[in-house]
């Protein structure tokens, strides 16, 4: 999935250099990762006492047991990256319903569906990229028609392979210390994911995804575009920003505790 696509450097630039006051910011409020609510923590066994033996009593229970996600919470989608997240720590596969209604909401009907196309057209726009399709809404109308079209590509892509490989479509956010790692995490996730049993394996929905929405874009753009030229130049940009959405997946938890003050 590709949410902050277009072809100005320049733009492009700006979000890395925004991210990397991100990732300063995350790190100076942490330094470690700090599962943020009940349901990234181990799950609870019913029963047993922290030493394995009898169950503890009333009064030595500071913590109830984590109530189980629900499907909102499974299927959401980041509004500012364009993908789901669950956490290493607790890790549980989408059924099939939830691979259905993610995709949905990921593609379709949500604020991330609507930034994934109407950010990258705006960049578009500015850059005037590409410069054949004129400007003022007319030209804005088809960079956004562009954006949305090559969204629904690419996740259809994703989430039917996905499903079809038993591969996990969010990303799997570390439960690592320490920036650098969890930004090689990030990185290491364009590139892999988990399947449903929980295994790492290569990222093959992800990369198809992200090349094959870049290849089938070319088909609406002006005649002077290549699949083979401006095609997998397209498809490598793409895989430079699931990083960063990977990066903000990854780190969203500690920029919300900044905010929060905690």
């Amino acid at each position: 999935m590709l949410y902050f696509r277009h072809r100005d450097r320049r733009c492009a630039a700006t979000w890395l250099l925004g991210f990397g006051l991100f990732i300063w910011l995350g790190g100076a409020a942490a330094g470690q990762y700090i599962p943020v609510s009940s349901t990234e923590l181990a799950p609870y066994a019913a029963g047993v006492g922290q030493d394995g033996g009898s169950p503890p009593s009333v009064d030595q229970v500071t913590d109830p047991p984590p109530a189980p996600m629900d499907e909102k919470a499974r299927t959401g989608v980041n509004f500012a990256s364009g993908k789901g997240t669950v956490s290493m720590a607790d890790y549980r596969p989408l059924t099939n319903r939830e691979r259905w209604v993610y995709y949905v909401r990921a593609t379709y009907w949500s604020p991330a569906a609507f930034f994934g196309a109407a950010g990258p057209a705006i960049g578009a726009q500015i850059g005037s990229s590409p410069p054949e399709w004129g400007g003022g809404a007319k030209g804005y109308g088809r960079r956004l028609a562009s954006e949305f079209a090559n969204n629904i590509v690419t996740n259809s892509i994703q989430s039917g392979l996905a499903a079809l490989i038993k591969h996990e479509p969010r990303y799997v956010r570390s439960t690592y210390k320490g920036v650098l790692k969890r930004t090689g995490h990030a990185l290491a996730f364009v590139f892999v994911t988990y399947n449903d049993n929980g295994k790492i394996r290569p990222a093959v929905a992800n990369l198809v995804a992200d090349y094959g929405g870049a290849l089938t874009q070319i088909a609406w753009y002006p005649s002077r575009y290549t699949v083979l030229g401006d095609g997998v130049r397209f498809g490598n940009l793409a895989l430079g920003f699931n990083f960063i959405a990977n990066l903000i997946n990854e780190f969203t938890p500690d920029i919300k505790r900044i905010f929060r003050g905690k």
